[in-house]
């Protein structure tokens, strides 16, 4: 969602080219199936390992005379298997597929894919441990 609370059209291309880039990644579905178990909130009882597109905040940027948008998403992983370091693994994984990720958007291109934060934490009721990877992407106007 953008910064003013409306969705805007670029936000929703680049979202859905890059959640059909990551469910087609051979790394990830070696982890998460095929095609990879990532989610936009499409499903109320996931199979687990899973990953979901919980959050995508925009912010327009633009430089060199050219108009552009900074997007942070925060994707959230979920693993009840494996411990801490399956999950870290797991989170590792999407962070490299995100960093190689360059879907193609009408009008755009992609300047900078840039993982910004990135944690493994149990969860309070102990069953899962929970993964949190924060990605800036900025784009701008293709000329």
């Amino acid at each position: 969602m953008s910064a003013d609370g409306m969705s805007t059209g670029m936000e929703a291309d680049l979202q859905g080219a890059l959640l059909a880039v990551l469910r087609t990644d051979a790394a990830l579905q070696s982890s998460l199936g095929s095609p990879a178990r990532i989610f936009d909130a499409e499903t109320e009882s996931p199979v687990f390992p899973c990953i979901e597109l919980e959050r995508h905040e925009v912010r327009p940027r633009g430089a060199s005379g050219a108009d552009g948008e900074a997007h942070t998403l925060s994707f959230g992983l979920r693993s009840r298997s494996g411990g801490r370091a399956e999950a870290m693994r797991l989170l590792g994984g999407l962070r490299r597929a995100v960093e190689r990720a360059r879907p193609g958007l009408a009008g755009q291109r992609i300047v900078l894919v840039q993982p910004v934060y990135a944690d493994v934490m149990r969860t309070p009721d102990l069953r899962e441990f929970r993964g949190i990877l924060r990605v800036r992407i900025i784009t701008e106007e293709a000329v």
